[in-house]
This record gives structure tokens, sequence and C-alpha cells, in this order.
């Protein structure tokens, strides 16, 4: 049989019997697939059901001369996974939506997919079904992705309250400069041991599930979470919306790695201004009580991803303020981050 090269040759019903084919086993849980109107699937009792959608398209959010198709499935999964983690909560289903330009190769859609198939492995997601559809330049990706938190440990934005303690996972910065490096025509400025880094870390992220789960299991009161997406600033931000609270940062415990210290260094850049305003770091920015802050630093050295407490929720409503290694206080702009519908300036 010749083999199909093209979206063309194949066609849309075609299409959707190779892609089955490479998503056809389930678990137990999975009634049905792929290839009816719908999925049909059981839940668990005593838990939360969470859901979540992400798009992509391209130019926007990923150019094609800078991420290669099975990065890019890999990421797009990713990237709403860790939406769930943010709430506390574990995935379990997906379905994709696909807008294709007629020109894509089978090649191409072949590769994204091992890519969405890499990160359900990994994740124990299950790809029951979608859409395909036809796009007249761009390729569109959109995933909704569920998953289940138990009924009494979900974890929402809306909660701080003054005197709450500001902790965050991992490292932040990173990604935004991985991608300063990809559009770079000087790659030199960073060794390539850390510019590997940083620009897997931009290609590649990691959902923080395992450790949301962490806080999940444990007593530690956890008062408000997000992931970071858009940036430190902004999603601090989304955690101080209402009118009594605000937040204090303290720049000496801002995290960030070897490979964005020894990036800025080279350029002069100031790796605060990276960690505030960077995005798509994907990790948990998340409030507990005072009286958790010991048992929560206990709790995670289970695990091999830091945590650092960067800072408190205040009673100065809606006022992010930095206090600086230097002893002086500013306050920060909170309008800084990605705003699809206002000019962006990130690079």
């Amino acid at each position: 049989m010749r083999e199909m090269k093209n979206l063309k040759q194949l066609g849309e019903f075609g299409l959707i019997e190779h892609l089955s084919s490479k998503f056809n086993t389930y678990s137990k849980r999975v009634k049905k697939g792929i290839g009816d109107d719908c999925a049909v699937f059981s839940t668990l009792s005593n838990t939360s059901q969470l859901i979540s959608t992400d798009a992509l398209i391209e130019s926007i959010h990923f150019d094609l001369k800078t991420i290669s198709p099975k990065q890019l499935g890999f990421k797009a999964m990713s990237v709403n996974i860790s939406d769930i983690a943010a709430m506390g909560g574990t995935p379990y289903l997906a379905v994709i939506s696909l807008g294709l330009p007629k020109t894509t190769s089978i090649k191409f859609i072949d590769k994204l997919y091992s890519g969405l198939k890499k990160s359900c492995d990994l994740y124990n997601i299950q790809l029951v079904g979608g859409d395909t559809i036809a796009s007249p330049k761009h390729l569109f990706i959109n995933i909704c992705i569920l998953g289940e938190a138990v009924k009494n440990r979900v974890f929402y934005r809306k909660g701080a309250r003054p005197g709450d303690q500001i902790f965050v996972t991992g490292n932040l910065g990173d990604s935004a400069m991985g991608l300063k490096l990809l559009r770079s025509k000087n790659k030199s400025f960073a060794s390539k041991k850390h510019s590997d880094t940083l620009v897997k870390k931009h290609l590649e992220p990691t959902p923080r599930i395992k450790e949301a789960r962490l806080l999940a299991k444990s007593n530690v009161k956890v008062t408000s979470m997000i992931d970071i997406s858009d940036g430190l600033e902004q999603d601090l931000a989304h955690l101080c919306t209402t009118e009594k609270i605000g937040a204090t940062l303290y720049e000496k415990n801002l995290p960030f790695s070897e490979a964005l210290r020894n990036a800025c260094l080279e350029k002069e850049y100031n790796p605060t201004d990276w960690i505030l305003q960077g995005g798509e770091d994907y990790e948990l920015l998340f409030t507990i009580t005072p009286r958790d802050v010991k048992k929560l630093n206990r709790l995670f050295t289970k695990t091999d991803i830091p945590i650092s407490h960067i800072g408190e929720i205040t009673n100065i409503p809606k006022k992010i303020q930095l206090k600086k290694k230097t002893g002086k206080t500013i306050f920060l702009k909170m309008t800084k981050g990605f705003d699809h519908f206002k000019p962006n300036k990130r690079s």
C-alpha cells in the first residue's frame, strides 16, 4: 500500500483512523475512547472533577522554527497538565482539537502525536478523542483535560489572608531566557551546558503534579495556589485580587538557576527582572498559614524539587512590594506579564 504523505491524500477520516491506532489502549475507567460521538468514562467517588482547556496558535504561542513537532506535542499537553496541578489535582483524561493546514505532512502529525503520547504516558493520561479540522494558514492546537482531586483538598487562587506565607517550587526565569536564546542570532552568550538547560525548560516544561499531590495529601493548610505561566508578578497579582490583600516579596529569596545566573552575567542582565517578568515556568506559586511553614519544609525534604519561601501576604490592598537586597523597598507594577489583548514586549 502506498504511504500517504499529506492530508490531501489521507483525508479527514483516514487521519482519524491513522491517529486512533496510536491511542487504542485505555484504562478500565474508559468505557469508550476514540471513534464515537463522545468518549465515555467513569469517575471516582469522593472526588471533585476538574476540567481545563488551553489553546495554542502558531505565530502567537509557538514558532515552528524554534520548536520541533515532538516538543510541541509534549509542551501542549504539559501546560494543560500544569493547570490541573495548580488545583491540587491529578489528570487522567484528555481530548484534543487540531486545526491543520492542508499542506501538513503525515510525518509532522506523527511526530506531534509522539510528543503528546510521551507526556500522556509520563503522567498516566488517556487521550480519548477530539476533533480535526482544516485551518487556512496556521496550526491550531486545543486540548481539554480532565482531572480529579479529593473533595476537601481543591486549591483555589482566592483564599489567601494577611500573614500567609508565599512559596514557590523550583527556579524561575529559565523558560523566558530559553525563549530568548532560541530567538537570538547570537546563542553564544551562555555556555552550551547552560544554554541547553534553559532551552529545555522552555520547550519541555515539567508540570508539578508530584508536588501538587504531595501538598494535597498533607495536612498543610494551602490557602491559595496557581501555576506560573504569565510571570511571577502577574500570577502573584492573581492571588491578590480581593480588596483587602497585597504581597511583599524578598529579592534575596527569589530562586534562580546557575544557568540563568550565567546567562545574565554574560549579558549584564538582572536575574530579578527575569524571575519577576518571565513566563512559562509552570512552577507552583502558593500560600500557606504561618504555623505550617516548618511542616511544609519537612514535607519537601522528601522530594528532589526545592521550594523557596519568597514572601508574605500583606494588608496593603492590591499592592506588591519588593524588598531589595539593598534594603530599599519598591512597589512593582502589577500589569506586566503576557496579555493576549494588549501590546506585549516579550522578546
